[in-house]
């Protein structure tokens, strides 16, 4: 066994060192959860707004995916128990005598978000949804809370402005050149350019990279669907050809290119023998594997074992008052901002406290390689609050932007 040793945390690692990046695809049970539950709370949010003029209250970052129960050979699978989705949460049902359809929004977002995310319908037809609403009324919050009688009840602009959690978010800039090469890669093999040259590869893929110095190990879980796979020889076929098409999209990624890596590329390391990596519908969410919200990907795209992240799950907090969701893309836009005016590499921290007013973080913390000069902290010190005005764009973006999009382009809230 050799273990590799870095000599520093501050400085550039990308030629010395080492780095570890994994990036969880959208096919991906964790990644179903997340996006399932971002879309439910965006479109329960935007029939809030529609019906009655306001975001009903609600807390719904507790999706949990049970996987089915397969019987799976080459050419062939049998599912003998249905795909389970569950959401537990805290969901206004009602405002006043106007009933808010929940369970039907979630069966309508489940099966949109699997179809879409996994390419198969087929999905659709082995699946049992459960809504469980823990909405009660606690003394920290008004009798109306989650149970508005009327309109006129409805949360107040002020309500808003208040932090529903105590929380820390952390997010870092610029991103890393494994960050990109990870997102890069899993989008290239769930984009339909690659669907078309290999239909029988599924969506669920997982990019690992592990640097250490100048040699890149390049990880790669590639589910094949077991209805297209007659047998082990044409699996091994759908590998090679994999292989073949994805070498010079790593070898000629641009991060790759620019810094001369020696790449050594492995797909689906646990096959031996006659083992194979097959999936129904191309998720292993079609072989008894689970997802929950909070455990994929975080909101820059990747799951990184170097640089600072918090452990916020963003999806289906509320999206115009839950601190640990809008700071962490307050963190993020902050960080972003620092690196392209200033040109100063740089980790934000935001800290909340619930009940306090959003707009006025209990802490901020900006770490940098050096200590910046008088003017950098000024300008520093401009572009935080600066951005911290722009809470309500924050807000803005997550009603309007796209989970399925923003999954596959994490950089879209730096152009909001």
């Amino acid at each position: 066994m050799r273990v590799t040793f870095s000599d520093g945390l501050s400085k550039d690692e990308t030629v010395s060192g080492f780095d570890v990046v994994e990036r969880k695809g959208i096919g991906h049970p964790d990644s179903l959860a997340d996006l399932i539950a971002e879309e439910f709370s965006q479109r329960y949010s935007l029939l809030g707004l529609d019906r009655f003029g306001f975001v009903p209250n609600h807390w719904v970052d507790k999706v949990a995916l049970i996987g089915a129960e397969s019987v799976i050979g080459f050419g062939r699978y049998t599912i003998r128990k249905p795909v389970s989705a569950y959401l537990f949460g805290k969901i206004t049902r009602s405002v006043g005598s106007v009933e808010i359809e929940i369970e039907g929004l979630f069966r309508c977002v489940v099966e949109d978000i699997l179809s879409l995310a996994t390419g198969s319908v087929a999905i659709l037809g082995h699946l049992r949804t459960r809504v469980e609403n823990t909405a009660g009324t606690g003394a920290d919050h008004p009798a109306t809370f989650y149970q508005p009688r009327e309109t006129a009840e409805s949360p107040s602009s002020d309500s808003y402005l208040s932090a529903n959690d105590t929380a820390f978010c952390t997010a870092y800039a610029p991103a890393e050149p494994l960050d990109l090469l990870a997102i890069d890669v899993e989008n290239h093999i769930n984009s339909s350019a690659f669907a078309a040259a290999l239909p029988m590869v599924g969506s669920d893929v997982k990019v690992m990279l592990v640097r250490a110095d100048s040699a890149l190990d390049v990880t790669v879980c590639l589910p094949v669907h077991p209805d297209l796979a007659a047998s082990h020889a044409i699996y091994a076929l759908v590998l090679q050809d994999a292989n073949r098409l994805l070498e010079p999209v790593v070898a000629q990624n641009p991060v790759v290119e620019s810094h001369l890596w020696r790449i050594r590329l492995a797909l689906n390391t646990k096959d031996d023998g006659q083992g194979a990596y097959l999936a129904p519908f191309g998720t292993s969410l079609g072989k008894g594997d689970c997802g929950l919200v909070g455990r994929g990907n975080r909101p820059n795209g990747v799951i990184s074992a170097r640089r600072g992240s918090g452990v916020e799950a963003l999806a289906g907090k509320n999206p115009l008052h839950h601190s640990g969701k809008i700071y962490t893309l307050l963190a993020m836009r902050i960080a972003d901002r620092i690196f392209s005016q200033l040109g100063r590499a740089n980790e934000t921290t935001l800290v909340s406290r619930n009940g306090d007013r959003l707009d006025t973080p209990s802490f901020v913390g900006i770490r940098l390689g050096e200590t910046p000069g008088h003017d950098d902290q000024h300008r520093i010190t401009d572009i935080v609050e600066s951005c911290l005005a722009d809470l309500g764009v924050v807000s803005k973006w997550l009603l309007t932007a796209r989970p399925l999009d923003r999954f596959r382009n994490p950089a879209l809230l730096l152009e909001a």
